[in-house]
């Protein structure tokens, strides 16, 4: 017997989306931005997807919103909760972006990275090595960073 208005179940043929969040200019407000993977995409794979997507900027140019520099690179590994992203390219050589723009750079990246399930905390390191801050920055990376991190 046929029941009105039912169907038979069918595979979710629905992409995956997930969050990349951008910091607007001169503030700590974050823009989050919804985006499509590929479903296979998990763990390293998916975090090394969203960071790529973070680094690349927003679909659509804007001056809106804190960016990486230009041909800025970098790996994302997994331990546990934690997620190690290896930044390379100009942003290893120096920073020139003002002190709440920098904070908006590794919020933006922190609150993207966090976002996928079971990753709670993110180490920047600089060309493979743990530094202090960015040549020439201020804010403070020797150390995980966390959503608390930012709550202030």
């Amino acid at each position: 017997m046929a029941v009105a208005g039912c169907s038979p179940k069918t595979p979710s043929t629905v992409t995956p989306q997930v969050t990349v969040y951008f910091c607007k200019v001169g503030t700590d407000a974050l823009v989050p931005t919804p985006f499509s993977v590929d479903k296979s995409l998990e763990g390293s794979r998916l975090e090394n997807a969203l960071v790529a997507q973070l680094l690349a900027g927003p679909a659509v140019p804007t001056s809106t919103v804190v960016q990486f520099p230009t041909g800025t690179s970098a790996n994302v590994e997994l331990s546990g909760d934690l997620a190690t992203v290896d930044l390379n390219g100009p942003i290893t050589k120096a920073y020139r972006g003002g002190a709440s723009d920098e904070v908006g750079l590794f919020k933006s990246l922190t609150y993207t990275v966090t976002s996928v399930t079971g990753i709670a905390r993110v180490q920047v390191t600089l060309a493979g090595r743990k530094m202090p801050t960015l040549p020439g920055g201020e804010f403070e990376i020797d150390e995980p960073l966390t959503r608390e991190t930012f709550a202030q």
